[in-house]
């Protein structure tokens, strides 16, 4: 009996570490550097995390983005960031976070908050990730959020788990 309840807890315990660790690959692939590439404008770290796949959809404009097409776009934003010297910083709330093998699932609040002079605003929205592990990194690969009809807010993003950094 002994043997079979030390048995058991090897194994949830090896399970709770396999899923810590899991997530903890899954900020430094995906997470962390998102934040760098919205800070630094970085639109190459921006797609670096993401499937050559990946499926964009935004609800709000009722568009979807497959793909290169995607990451295309990526770039042109990027660029205008650039050329417009914006200031920001993304931040991230989670409300829930599954994974199992190669894919995990991540529903959260995301505050952008973004810089002029001596002004800042921030903007909410609501997203829904799926990852998937690509040669053993990380990437988004569907990708949506929505303000909803902005009411997304600083309440919502205090209330999921933030992203330790």
């Amino acid at each position: 009996m002994r043997k079979t309840i030390l048995s058991l807890l090897v194994v949830i315990i090896g399970q709770l570490v396999y899923a810590q660790s899991e997530q903890e690959a899954i900020n430094k692939d995906v997470w962390l550097n998102f934040m760098e590439a919205y800070e630094n404008k970085d639109a190459s770290l921006f797609n670096q995390i993401h499937t050559d796949d990946v499926l964009r959809i935004s609800p709000d404009r009722n568009t979807i983005h497959i793909g290169q097409e995607y990451k295309d776009r990526n770039l042109e934003t990027f660029n205008r960031w650039n050329d417009r010297k914006v200031k920001q910083k993304i931040e991230f709330s989670f409300l829930s976070r599954s994974q199992k093998r190669d894919w995990a699932y991540e529903v959260g609040i995301f505050k952008l908050t973004r810089h002029s002079g001596t002004q800042s605003q921030s903007y909410y929205g609501k997203f829904h990730v799926t990852l998937k592990k690509v040669s053993g990194i990380w990437k988004i690969f569907i990708d949506s959020d929505t303000n909803e009809n902005n009411s997304i807010s600083e309440t919502d993003f205090q209330q999921g788990e933030p992203l330790n950094y």
